[in-house]
């Protein structure tokens, strides 16, 4: 009889010298195509494949494990184990005994939410975590933070409205006009808007007749009136005329001339979105877009400010936010190379980054942290990490072996081993003509990318571009074969160069016999 416990409790040096797992890594690295047959049968095998994968590979925590999705599951080839227990929580739970319950987990069983003792159950769970009592409910039960909690399902099963789903849960305890948002569809009932304007009125002292002239966009947004607002593109005017076309009429509305040009104003109006729609600050750039100002009626604003949410906020709030916390650039943007440099040191200060951190930099590093740079730098650098790096902090002087780069015989910089063999080639066999290192750069305006040649080889009236695509068809890029198609097809068009592509396949079979023939078949003289 097998004792799994053993297993569980195997430390890590044990558990990367487990023969089953010697053999997934081999599965794992394309050299197998698959486990051998049986293997999830056996819990032993489950219990260390899973563990070797989420707690050796992904160093991942406690409070992480269960947080894990499909997407890791099939891309640590897991799906064995998954078939075998129909769902990553079961799946935790056999590896995991006893460490975890339902509410770690970011999914739940199927019909889980048609309980609603279920939903009652978990939303105390979090209330309770997050250190908040029962009467908070309306004020910190916002739809973003349903979603934030996990509960996108029983919203949706409520029409999105936190007010239906909490008085469901807990009848008759709270009214609509507690909670941040009201209920969907209010915003179209006139009933209920006119006399929760009236209302509006009392509260801030307001004569009926006096509305027009007194009664702001900011004031029907403290009051809870965005919704309806939205259902005329934000004017305060056109919403008052739809609930009292007998009582007033346009002519009664006025707005003073250069209003958003007041920066008290403008910051009032961003407020006052901010507090009705519970967006903390350091939130702002992921929230305030050119559409959610223009839903709320700030599209007046916007037009001071050329269009642009994020010149708005940065006038508001200097030296808060950086360019890349929000969502969008301004188009273009990035073709500044100020813009470039500023973007790094910016988001290396933000991370006390020194000197020494720089050269880690690297595709994978972005692809993990900030995947936003990643087509920056495909564009502007040709993948070229340590071109952006060097550009950006020029004081480091920064030597090539630092980043991992090579040498050259002639002291040119090269990427990769392949490339430095195939340059010093070039160098002893040139017969005569300059050879450059990515010193040239070329604008594809049709893709929106910048391209920066291996070599250019300048040889009397002619001039060859060069490039070596020695990931060609691997899967170790993701893209990088559908870029390279896109720069010979470029590189083709270029009437004034003669392009050649060195690809993997003639270099590692044919060596550099099969270079010198691709070379000279193309007219360069070796």
């Amino acid at each position: 009889m097998i004792y799994t416990n053993e297993f569980r409790e195997m430390d890590h040096k044990n558990l990367v010298r487990d023969p089953i797992v010697k053999i997934y890594n081999e599965v794992f690295s394309g050299k197998m195509k698959a486990l051998p047959k049986g293997t999830w049968e056996k819990e032993r095998n489950c219990i260390i494949i899973v563990r070797f994968v989420l707690e050796v590979k992904l160093k991942l925590t406690n409070e992480q494990i269960p947080k894990i999705t499909r997407h890791t599951i099939r891309e640590y080839k897991l799906w064995g184990a998954l078939n075998r227990f129909k769902s990553i929580r079961k799946l935790i739970m056999f590896v995991y005994p006893n460490q975890y319950d339902e509410f770690d987990f970011l999914r739940v069983p199927v019909d889980y939410w048609s309980n609603t003792n279920n939903i009652k159950k978990r939303l105390e769970h979090f209330i309770s975590e997050n250190g908040y009592d029962f009467k908070d409910i309306p004020e910190v039960v916002t739809y973003e933070r349903l979603i934030e909690w996990g509960f996108s399902n029983p919203l949706k099963r409520w029409g999105d409205s936190p007010f239906k789903l909490i008085n469901t849960i807990y009848p008759n305890e709270f009214t609509y006009t507690d909670f941040r948002s009201v209920p969907k569809g209010y915003g179209r009932n006139k009933e209920l808007l006119s006399r929760h304007f009236i209302k509006m009125l009392e509260k801030e002292h307001i004569p009926f007749e006096e509305a027009p002239k007194k009664v702001t966009q900011q004031m029907l947004i403290r009051h809870r009136f965005s919704g309806a607002l939205k259902h005329h593109n934000g004017s305060p005017s056109k919403l008052i005329l739809s609930l009292f076309p007998d009582q007033y009429d346009i002519t009664m509305f006025t707005k003073p001339n250069r209003y958003w040009e007041n920066v008290d104003n403008g910051k009032q109006a961003i407020e006052e979105l901010l507090r009705e729609y519970n967006i903390p600050l350091q939130k702002i750039p992921q929230y305030v877009t050119k559409k959610f100002l223009k839903e709320n009626g700030l599209s007046g604003l916007l037009d001071v400010h050329h269009g642009s949410p994020i010149e708005i906020i940065m006038k508001f709030y200097p030296n808060m936010f950086d360019v890349t916390d929000f969502q969008r650039v301004p188009n273009r943007y990035w073709y500044s190379r100020e813009n470039r440099i500023l973007a790094l040191r910016n988001f290396c200060k933000k991370r006390n980054m020194f000197r020494e951190d720089l050269p880690h930099l690297t595709h994978a590093y972005f692809r993990k942290f900030f995947p936003r740079f990643i087509s920056l730098v495909d564009r502007h650098y040709d993948s070229k990490y340590y071109l952006w790096i060097m550009e950006s902090f020029p004081e480091y002087k920064f030597k090539p072996e630092e980043f991992e780069l090579m040498i050259g015989s002639d002291g040119q910089i090269c990427d990769s081993k392949e490339e430095l063999t195939i340059h010093n080639f070039l160098v002893d066999n040139l017969g005569s003509g300059d050879i450059i290192r990515e010193g040239e750069r070329f604008n594809n305006f049709l893709q929106n990318e910048v391209y920066i040649p291996d070599w250019i080889i300048k040889q009397g009236t002619r001039t060859f571009i060069l490039e070596y695509f020695g990931l060609y068809q691997s899967n170790k890029y993701r893209g990088y074969t559908e870029k390279a198609n896109r720069k010979i097809k470029y590189y083709k068009t270029l009437k004034d160069y003669t392009f050649i592509a060195i690809m993997p396949n003639v270099f590692r079979r044919a060596g550099f016999v099969g270079i010198k023939d691709l070379l000279q078949e193309n007219g360069m003289s070796l």
